[in-house]
């Protein structure tokens, strides 16, 4: 992980980076959604709005241990491939949390984001702002360990 104890206000991308380090460490599957994609192309910038970029989704999300102990999932087939169902399709049952990182200091929040951050909490998918490495790890930490 970047040693981030000799900056003291570290920007976002090293607060990300070490938080994503710590991630992979500790064996959590993420990705990113890449949606700072500037341009100053006209032609891109279409592009990129028909291809659905859109601005204010989460920096990264994050498949953790899911705790399905009170609630019955079945199997959602799409044709032969089942995509969930109550034991978890490996055996295990997982969910998807999204998280904005911002620096510990300074970062706010855009509208854009607010409302992303709205959106996937109410279609189920848990997501926060995160306020630097050490507080995505707590969170992280506080829904996966017992």
């Amino acid at each position: 992980m970047p040693n981030l104890a000799n900056i003291d206000n570290p920007s976002e991308d090293q607060e990300q980076e070490a938080f994503v380090k710590w991630l992979d460490d500790n064996g959590y599957p993420r990705f990113r959604v890449p949606n700072e994609t500037y341009t100053k192309s006209h032609k891109q910038r279409i592009k990129n709005k028909k291809l659905g970029v859109s601005s204010g989704v989460p920096d990264l999300f994050v498949v953790v241990p899911a705790d399905y102990s009170d609630a019955t999932m079945e199997f959602i087939h799409y044709g032969d491939n089942p995509v969930v169902s109550g034991d978890g399709v490996y055996g295990k049952n997982y969910r998807l949390v999204a998280i904005e990182m911002k620096r510990k200091k300074g970062g706010a929040t855009s509208a854009n984001q607010k409302q992303w951050i709205k959106t996937l909490n109410e279609a189920g998918i848990q997501t926060v702002v995160c306020k630097g490495c050490d507080a995505a790890i707590e969170f992280i930490e506080s829904i996966t360990k017992p």
